[in-house]
């Protein structure tokens, strides 16, 4: 493989270039960081829902009004938005110094 910023030859798995100095990173888009926080309050807020849901059933209260749908689309959003951002990291070569 070569290096992409000074073409010198350098192995597949390597994360630095010895020539150049520049060096592998891990970036995420724009909106994949946008999405993760989305997912992450969507997470927590989820989060709280199921707590809630617990201590209604540890208390002995009645579940016939427990918003059942928003439990269970709410849960599965978050893991899809947190499984988006998760996909959006893309492996770029920065130059020395940036």
């Amino acid at each position: 493989m070569q290096c992409p910023i000074c073409a010198s030859e350098i192995s597949n798995n390597a994360i630095a270039c010895e020539k150049c100095g520049a060096t592998r990173v891990t970036q995420r888009t724009p909106m994949g960081v946008l999405i993760g926080w989305l997912g992450m309050l969507t997470a927590i807020c989820m989060g709280m829902m199921w707590l809630f849901l617990i201590a209604l059933l540890v208390f002995g209260h009645d579940l016939n009004g427990f918003p059942w749908p928003v439990l269970i689309l709410g849960t599965i959003a978050a893991a899809g938005l947190l499984f988006y951002s998760k996909s959006t990291m893309h492996a770029n070569w920065a130059r020395q110094g940036n």
